[in-house]
């Protein structure tokens, strides 16, 4: 019985690549009286996004997304697109230079009626805006049926790829209508230490975690509330080291066969030799990492160089 019913879902899952039915979602949540906001970040750079689809009651309220996910977006900023009828701030949310048309020294004011003027106070982010412009036309440059098909190339070559590493469990491995993100776990081995091999022997970055989806790792990974409020009370201690966690993988449209073949490959060879090159690791379960036992020595030198005035760091000119 609320008075203002909010459903904001992803349009795919940062963990699976699952893509939930958004559209049914929405006119449900319409039907009952409520809004729906549509997160893209996950498939913005690989999706067609239409926020009027010809059934005006699954139409999407608002949605948004992080386009420095894009090919060639990092150092864009976020973007949010809204119906303008939902606006109703008589103030905006951050006022300041560029958000009024006059004032005068008697309390007197006008806010801009454009939303966008008038929400965008001090001096804009260019540089990230014409970064977003930018990134969105190499999108469509490419071409979203181009990047679709070849993204579920790769989601296939992935799946026979790594169901043959023994040991390797991709999360909802039952769904492989996906876009091209993989998370598994490894028997036996942490995630984290999966993360740092892949890192250092193979130059391959992946993500290691809960990425940010704690409450869906809980059922994917089939945590009890019983289990969870145990590692929970660990966790306040400050022992991280039973959290659980798993390790993502991204595909892109323009990684070739056998940038991925490396890629499985690797994993395969961390499945098979971890236990002979964990002893060049250390574990920290304040932290839940795992470091090379020449990194941290090598890393404080490098900052304490940084900082340094010593007589071989100083320009004599």
């Amino acid at each position: 019985h609320r008075k203002m019913k909010i459903g904001s879902f992803t349009a795919c899952s940062n963990v699976t690549g699952v893509e939930p039915p958004y559209y049914e979602l929405a006119e449900i949540m319409h039907e009952n009286g409520g809004l729906v906001f549509i997160d893209f970040a996950g498939s913005a750079p690989y999706v067609d996004i239409n926020m009027h689809p010809e059934n005006s009651r699954q139409a999407l309220d608002a949605i948004f997304f992080s386009p420095h996910k894009f090919l060639g977006g990092p150092g864009s900023s976020g973007v949010v697109v809204f119906n303008k009828h939902l606006y109703r701030c008589l103030v905006p949310d951050h006022p300041g230079g560029g958000t009024v048309e006059w004032t005068n020294p008697w309390g007197g004011h006008k806010y801009y009626d454009d939303i966008e003027l008038r929400e965008d106070g001090g001096t804009p982010g260019f540089l990230q805006a014409i970064r977003i412009a930018l990134a969105i036309e190499v999108k469509n440059q490419l071409d979203t049926n181009c990047i679709r098909q070849r993204e579920y190339q790769l989601v296939e070559r992935a799946f026979e790829g790594f169901s043959t590493i023994p040991g390797i469990h991709i999360l909802a491995n039952n769904d492989r209508d996906r876009l091209g993100i993989f998370s598994f776990w490894s028997e036996g081995m942490h995630f984290n230490l999966m993360v740092k091999l892949l890192n250092d022997r193979f130059g391959v970055q992946v993500r290691g975690g809960c990425a940010c989806a704690g409450t869906y790792g809980h059922f994917l990974l089939n945590v009890s509330p019983e289990e969870s409020h145990r590692i929970v009370e660990k966790i306040n201690s400050g022992n991280l080291s039973e959290k659980p966690g798993f390790v993502r993988v991204s595909l892109h449209p323009t990684m070739t066969d056998e940038e991925l073949d490396f890629i499985i490959d690797a994993v395969r060879q961390i499945s098979t030799h971890y236990n002979n090159w964990a002893v060049d690791y250390t574990y920290d379960q304040r932290t839940n990492e795992f470091q090379h036992i020449n990194e941290i020595t090598t890393c404080n030198e490098r900052i304490r160089k940084w900082f340094s005035l010593e007589e071989e760091n100083i320009n004599p000119e």
